[in-house]
């Protein structure tokens, strides 16, 4: 018998690490109008992205996957033998911690223990990657369970969407502040403090906003693991991804914005994830 862990898809791990670490990834869903795309199956992302920036859509919305989506999954590593470990995006952020506390009350005889990170992206990432790493490393379902736990309020995201604008169309700012922003050239820096979206600061260009980003991550270094997470590839993911790598002993994770956190992001999005030993 072994512990599986078990995810949701906007955690943005890069799929080879994924399938490397053995962890199960339940896609949230991405609608434009009445059509929907599980992420990451129906639809990738640079085909969400393409989709997003055409401006012949209403801006799309995501929904989280179904009980019978978690039931299913769980069902199957159950068959093999295996306990589960379920590590998700924050409550407060989605629906897709419910949908698997449900699906979890259909299985009341199966070992399943399931983890509200609060974070979510590659925030959220690092947190399944350790989880999945001790799971591997032979260690028992108590320790797998309080190593997702402790990870997650050791870990911290701040990152700077490119424009407010898919956060205002996503609900997640105000249209005021949305105005201000655009007529500014604000650049804001956001984290996530208890499960939700904060503002943190906020400065007048990107390449200071990029500048910012490796200010707030030498306050605290060094740290266990770091990530950058990111839309395309350009300089300033590699100067992030250089400075990151002065402040940890391990390879810096690049993930790329997937389609559901993409939604409230839209493209050009940058930001860091944090996780302290």
């Amino acid at each position: 018998m072994a512990i599986r862990i078990v995810t949701d898809s906007t955690s943005d791990l890069p799929e080879e690490l994924t399938k490397e670490l053995g962890v199960t990834v339940v896609p949230l869903s991405v609608f434009f109008g009445e059509e929907a795309y599980k992420e990451g199956v129906e639809i990738t992302r640079e085909q969400f992205f393409k989709r997003l920036t055409s401006g012949n859509d209403v801006h799309p919305h995501t929904s989280q996957p179904s009980v019978e989506d978690f039931v299913v999954v769980y069902k199957e590593l159950i068959s093999q033998g295996h306990e589960i470990v379920s590590v998700h995006v924050s409550d407060k952020m989605s629906g897709t911690m419910n949908s698997a506390r449900l699906a979890q009350a259909e299985l009341p005889d199966a070992k399943i223990q399931l983890v509200d990170t609060g974070l979510a992206a590659l925030a959220l990432g690092l947190v399944v990657k350790l989880t999945a790493e001790a799971a591997n490393a032979g260690k028992s379902f108590d320790d797998v369970v309080e190593t997702a736990r402790d990870a997650s309020g050791k870990t911290r995201c701040y990152f700077v969407p490119a424009t407010l604008e898919f956060l205002q169309k996503g609900g997640r700012i105000g249209k005021a502040s949305a105005m201000i922003g655009g007529l500014l050239s604000i650049k804001p820096i956001l984290t996530v403090i208890d499960g939700e979206v904060h503002p943190f600061t906020k400065v007048r260009t990107q390449s200071k906003a990029i500048a910012k980003l490796q200010d707030i991550a030498s306050e605290s270094g060094p740290y266990a693991e770091v990530a950058v997470i990111h839309e395309g590839q350009d300089d300033s993911v590699t100067a992030l991804m250089n400075h990151l790598k002065t402040l940890t002993e391990k390879p810096v994770v690049s993930g790329k914005i997937g389609a559901v956190v993409g939604v409230h992001t839209g493209p050009g999005a940058i930001g860091v994830a944090l996780r302290r030993a």
